[in-house]
């Protein structure tokens, strides 16, 4: 520069130490100096641009589909409820503490649990009791089967009270049953054997029947021959009418046990249909009542067992909302959180409707960890592992979004080093969707507005 400078200098002293013909030359080649060097300065800005808008047309950019959102857990974090509520009596836990899985965090009052729970288990297994009774007497069983909730508390002396006296009215009423069967029995066996007696009276009769008979004809031809008295054919035809008469009524004896027979029998088999009918009747009613109480027991048994409130998971107990003794817990209240401790973490953010075409499961992103105090501008890769089927509304906003879950690679975990990401960190996801032109970026809205303009009538 100054070079070009002491030139310039140069030629224009020798413009002023010369004359006019020497000065208008000199003047000339100055003005041929400026003109060079303003096409050298065109055509460097011009091989400039060139470049520029070279490296504009061709040069690959990242495109992408940015995207706000937060680290969470893969499960999500676990809310300790309580279904029914009730009055706390302890308290295990503190905000802030590691608990296991299945560890007691946390205690109700369990009396009106418990009394209700008695209560209900009393007539749950009185019924059971019952149905049971009524099953052996259907069956014809020589004993009470019982079902396993009676035996498993038949140290109960109220259970057990109650499986004695179904005992004993079983024996009572199976007892009171064989003795009309037996009764009737015995009668039968009364009839029949009267009927055997008028049988043999009456194959008697038949005998002596024919013996008369036979003396009665004898005694007729030695009458019509004059050789025996009128009278003695008399006596004989008197004798054969009374036999006559007591064979007819040893037959309706006969006729009249087999009758009592019959309906002594029928009588046994109405009895038995009597005693199974009401057997039925009661076990239908005891059934619907057993299946009733059944319900509630099991119930009223998961409420007691419920009055334990443990940790659903392993992790770290936040938002402990019931922490103090006699407090009252509504149904349904929330009463902590557990944040997993060994649980995956996932990113997740939302994706607008209108960029839900360019983003699939399995492509690439960018993560930006914008939390990181020392590297705020710190970029990992990550991997898309899922994205909602449909919308999702929030309900406060009324915004509808898709919900995507991503991941850190684990060359992006490489990268992360000892930084560790922790739940509700804000992160800036950027689906990387392709590359195009910095000059197509550019040119991109003009075409589409030309392309808008030629559609318009």
């Amino acid at each position: 520069m100054a070079t070009n400078e002491n030139t310039t200098d140069l030629k224009e002293a020798l413009v002023q130490g010369m004359g006019p013909d020497a000065g208008d030359d000199a003047a000339r080649l100055l003005a041929g100096d400026r003109s060079r060097a303003n096409r050298i300065a065109l055509y460097a800005l011009g091989i400039f641009f060139g470049g520029f808008l070279l490296w504009a047309a061709f040069a690959p950019l990242d495109e992408g589909v940015p995207s706000m959102g937060n680290v969470a857990i893969d499960t999500k974090r676990k809310a300790v409820q309580h279904q029914t509520g009730g009055i706390v009596k302890e308290v295990h836990v503190r905000e802030g503490d590691v608990v296991k899985e299945g560890q007691l965090l946390m205690r109700l009052d369990s009396a009106v649990a418990k009394a209700n729970f008695e209560a209900t288990r009393q007539r749950y297994l009185g019924l059971r009791a019952i149905q049971a009774r009524l099953l052996a007497e259907q069956s014809g069983a020589d004993k009470i089967t019982f079902h396993p909730d009676l035996v498993a508390a038949s140290t109960d002396p109220l259970i057990k009270g109650q499986v004695m006296t179904q005992e004993q009215l079983f024996q009572s009423r199976r007892a009171a049953l064989r003795a009309d069967l037996q009764g009737i029995q015995e009668s039968i066996q009364g009839q029949e054997a009267l009927v055997q007696a008028y049988q043999s009276m009456l194959a008697s009769r038949k005998s002596q029947m024919g013996l008369l008979n036979e003396e009665l004809n004898n005694t007729r031809g030695l009458v019509k021959e004059g050789y025996a008295p009128r009278n003695r054919q008399l006596e004989l035809e008197r004798s054969q009418a009374e036999m006559n008469s007591a064979q007819a009524e040893l037959l309706g004896n006969i006729t009249r046990a087999q009758r009592a027979i019959a309906e002594l029998r029928q009588r046994s088999i109405q009895r038995q249909q009597e005693y199974r009918k009401e057997v039925e009747t009661q076990l239908t009613d005891v059934a619907r009542d057993v299946t009733s109480e059944e319900g509630k027991y099991v119930a009223l048994q998961q409420d007691l067992e419920r009055i334990d409130i443990k940790s659903p998971a392993a992790g770290q107990v936040v938002g402990l909302g019931a922490q103090t003794v006699g407090g009252v817990v509504q149904p349904g209240q929330k009463l902590m959180d557990i944040v997993p401790t060994d649980e995956p973490l996932v990113l997740e953010t939302r994706v607008a409707p209108h960029m839900i075409d360019r983003v699939h499961e399995g492509m690439p992103v960018d993560v930006r960890f914008s939390a990181f105090a020392h590297s705020p501008q710190l970029v990992v890769q990550g991997k898309l592992i899922s994205i909602s089927k449909d919308l999702i509304t929030e309900q406060q906003t009324g915004q509808s979004f898709y919900l995507a879950r991503a991941t850190v690679t684990p060359e992006g975990m490489k990268k992360l080093g000892k930084r560790r990401m922790q739940p509700g960190m804000p992160v800036e996801v950027v689906f990387t969707t392709g590359e195009r032109s910095l000059l197509t970026y550019l040119l991109n809205p003009l075409t589409k507005r030309v392309a808008a303009a030629m559609k318009e009538e």
